[in-house]
């Protein structure tokens, strides 16, 4: 096995190193899993915790791929590094580490030590991206590192110094150089701070160094809490001379905003006394006391209002100002007389409201008893109207709760009551004519503890016996709903099981005689039931790929493959299958794509499979090309074009959407004359969709059609291979014994056949006991385990095995259930092959199984 992608080789090589190599988890804790000689010997041994948090290093703070320096006990040692996402792995790598030997620069922990504890700001970054800041901006701006790392520096400032901001950094971001400026920074309350800035300019980065000016930020802040205050307020001279004024004193007086707002007598005109700011500005210094007036007004809209205005006298540097705040108190005047009627209002709205209103109080005494109850509850809880005035005992309401519920409603309370967090609760009630009849109940309140400690609840009761059956119904149809997906799943596992079964034995049948040299008329007959095999296998896969998808359980995977080599094989695969359509098929490839991609080579090859099978299923005696180009290649990423085209029978321009549907097909009596489950189109774009592309589709009927596709993939870091061994190399390489667990004698008669071709030697057992017993006594290489047998499955059999011994256990299962799948890989399988049996692959999961190799076919 292989430690996190390190083969032996390499590790090697690495581990007699002398620079230092380790490599460390990329998720938290970011454990080291692995390290050289030289790191365990200089860093490695004094460790005390073997994680990244342990040499100090903090991956949330790591941004570029770039040199980086680590201090351990005294002493720098820098490293490359590379994350996660850039090799591709779930790890950090770090190489080339060394240490950095000088005596003239301080240690890294010293320069954090120095930068945690200035009290001006210190900020890094990268183009007008933030990498770093020191503490100080938190103290000084509020932001924590998570608020600014990776974010443009623009954000902090305010939209009047922006565009001075950008173009210092225009004008000398890529030199060397030092800039100095002020602006106002957005601290993270939204108050602006007046910065004083120093920004030494090196190639793509800057460093600032920036100092608070204490005094215009003050400054700053008490105008905006002026500005954006609540209140209608401003600030005037003794002589009535406007200093400032917010927004809200223009809304309230009803004033132009658009025009300048100068000396408090332009508003006499707006009351009956034009005089009377003047005494809202009369005051001796000594006067320290604010004095309240209230005056009507008649603003500029012609609303009249009564305001009241406080007035202080304030003494800023030596200067007298008056701060003038003002309030609407029109409401308040009008209060007594409004108070009658929402009381009126009030009583009419709780007697109208559906369900009831109720205030229930628990006494120092213990007790629970309604204060107070709406007429609402007469029908929520039945009462008679006579009752209602002596309904006042928490017993009266729970006696009319139904007895399985009343243990529900007083435990919900009391938990209530104790952490005094709303109440909330569904019951049943007796309904008023039928003794055994209920009635559901929503009741809701919120508690509230008084200052003489007695608690009361605020709530309501309403009825929700409708909203009860409709949840009923729905959850009846729900259950429906379930049992018939359940069904399909079921039918779709028993049709994919009863047809691998015999298509094992056809499948296998066939590659037996097509290895004894059968004559070329055998040999084509043999051909035509391995093709007819296929196109059921391809219908059962189909049908198992089509519930993956539906259950969201088909994961596209990335792994290395050539994609001319890839294509170019799908191309030889379905050769016979044009000749005996009587079709030419063709590859036009361009240059440049003998390169090796990371994609999910197997479903790249079914999407392409799926098309060319279809364009030569629906053309006779014509032409099926199969065009890849290269379309992009930049940053490591390669953008292909795929294209599919036929001169076949083409799609009406009303069919061609519906042909991507599930289980369907143009006309009923496609499936009679072309066969297929009408599920591979459908598949085909939900894959495609899954990898990132989309399908599109030109036909006219008569003339043919055409399937085309981009897909960008990764460019592989690994350069892999191209000669990679063949079968034949591996049939005559060793003789292994193998075991087979198989009750089926058809499938046991096949598969021994097969065993045997390839020079192997094979006992049967006829189920899971026999084949643990088997293992027990005697060594076999590797175990061919059915699934399903009588006495011992598969499954505990091979649970029962790897509690005792590490033997390869290879799962031959004709199941397409996903549950079956899953459980496989929990059981300790090292691998599955399905039912009808591929030789090929077969030979392939054994060779890897027992030999560790992979080989191509």
């Amino acid at each position: 096995m292989q430690e996190k992608g390190i083969n032996s080789t390499f590790k090697k090589i690495i581990s007699e190193s002398s620079e230092m190599v380790f490599l460390a988890d990329g998720t938290f804790p970011n454990s080291i899993f692995f390290s050289n000689q030289a790191f365990q010997s200089q860093i490695g041994d004094s460790l005390n915790e073997k994680t990244l948090a342990g040499l100090g290093f903090d991956t949330s703070a790591y941004l570029y791929k770039e040199d980086l320096i680590l201090s351990h006990d005294g002493k720098d040692y820098s490293f490359k590094i590379e994350s996660p996402d850039e090799n591709g792995s779930n790890y950090f790598l770090f190489h080339k580490g060394k240490e950095i030997i000088n005596a003239h620069f301080p240690t890294t922990k010293e320069s954090q030590q120095f930068l945690s504890s200035s009290k001006d700001i210190f900020v890094i970054g990268r183009r007008d991206k933030l990498t770093f800041i020191n503490d100080a901006v938190t103290s000084i701006l509020g932001y924590e590192a998570g608020d600014l790392l990776n974010k443009s520096i623009c954000n902090l400032i305010p939209e009047a110094d922006l565009e001075n901001i950008k173009s210092i950094w225009e004008n000398n971001i890529g030199k060397s150089q030092n800039v100095f400026f002020e602006t106002s920074i957005i601290s993270k309350d939204g108050i602006p701070k007046e910065i004083e800035c120093s920004v030494q300019f090196v190639n793509d980065r800057f460093f600032i160094i920036g100092h608070e000016i204490l005094e215009k930020s003050r400054s700053k802040i008490l105008e905006k809490l002026l500005i954006e205050s609540a209140e209608p307020c401003m600030i005037v001279y003794a002589d009535g001379k406007i200093f400032l004024a917010n927004s809200e004193v223009l809304n309230l007086f009803g004033l132009d905003k658009e025009k300048e707002f100068k000396h408090l007598s332009e508003l006499g005109v707006l009351f009956d006394d034009s005089d009377i700011w003047k005494d809202w500005i009369y005051y001796g210094e000594k006067d320290a006391n604010i004095q309240r007036f209230s005056s009507l007004l008649l603003n500029a809209q012609g609303n009249q209002l009564t305001l009241e205005i406080a007035s202080k006298f304030i003494s800023i540097e030596d200067q007298g100002l008056i701060s003038l705040t003002f309030r609407n108190i029109s409401e308040k005047v009008n209060l007594q007389k409004n108070l009658e009627e929402s009381t009126e209002f009030l009583k009419n709205l709780t007697d109208q409201v559906p369900g009831g209103l109720y205030q229930m109080v628990l006494g120092g005494d213990g007790k629970i008893k309604f204060s107070f109850l709406s007429q609402g509850i007469e029908n929520v809880l039945g009462i008679n109207p006579e009752e209602i005035n002596d309904f006042e005992d928490i017993s009266d309401a729970i006696s009319r709760i139904h007895s399985s519920d009343i243990p529900k409603v007083i435990m919900s309370a009391v938990t209530s009551a104790r952490t005094q967090e709303p109440w909330q609760c569904q019951f049943r009630v007796k309904a008023d004519a039928d003794e055994n009849k209920y009635r559901w109940i929503l009741g809701a309140a919120r508690p509230q503890v008084l200052t003489s400690g007695e608690m009361v609840w605020y709530g309501y009761l309403t009825d929700i016996s409708n909203q009860k059956e409709f949840e009923a119904k729905l959850d009846e149809a729900r259950k429906t709903a379930e049992k018939a997906n359940q069904i399909k799943s079921d039918f779709l596992s028993m049709i994919s099981h009863e047809l691998r079964t015999p298509l094992n034995a056809i499948s296998g049948s066939t590659y037996s005689l097509l290895q004894e040299q059968p004559s070329e008329a055998q040999k084509n007959e043999l051909n035509t039931i391995n093709f007819a095999v296929d196109n059921l296998i391809i219908m059962i896969n189909d049908l198992l790929d089509f519930q993956k998808i539906e259950a969201g359980k088909l994961k596209i995977e990335k792994n290395p493959f050539n994609i001319q080599i890839l294509v170019n094989q799908i191309i030889k695969g379905l050769s016979f299958h044009a000749r005996d359509s009587e079709n030419n098929l063709e590859l036009k490839i361009s240059k440049g794509l003998d390169i090796w991609l990371k994609g999910d080579k197997t479903r790249l090859s079914q999407i392409l499979n799926n098309l060319i099978t279809n364009a030569l299923k629906f053309t006779k005696a014509g032409d099926v090309d199969l065009t890849v180009l290269l379309k992009d290649f930049k940053d490591n990423k390669v953008k292909v074009y795929f294209e599919i085209k036929d001169t076949g029978i083409g799609i009406d321009k009303a069919n061609q959407e519906m042909i991507f549907n599930d289980f369907d097909q143009v006309k009923p009596s496609f499936s009679t004359k072309y066969g297929g489950t009408g599920l591979g189109l459908s598949i085909t774009r939900k894959l495609l969709n899954l990898m990132g592309g989309t399908i599109q589709l030109e036909s006219e009927v008569g003339k043919g059609s055409r399937f085309y596709f981009d897909l960008e993939f990764d460019l592989a870091e690994e350069q892999l291979s191209l000669n990679s061994p063949k079968k034949e190399d591996f049939l005559g390489s060793s003789t292994l014994n193998l075991l087979m667990a198989e009750d089926n004698d058809v499938n046991a008669l096949v598969l021994g056949k097969i065993i045997k071709k390839w020079g192997f030697s094979f006992e049967r057992v006829y189920n899971g006991q026999e084949a643990v017993k088997a293992v027990e006594k005697k060594k076999y290489d590797c175990v061919l385990m059915d699934i399903q047998m009588p006495v011992m499955d598969g499954f505990d059999a091979t649970v029962a095995i790897k509690s005792f011994s590490d033997i390869p256990i290879i799962a031959l299962t004709a199941a397409s259930k996903l549950e079956i799948m899953d459980k496989i890989d929990e059981c300790g399988f090292d691998g599955f092959v399905a039912k009808p049996i591929d030789a090929t692959e077969l030979l392939k999961k054994i060779n890897e199984m027992v030999l560790g190799e992979s080989y191509s076919a």
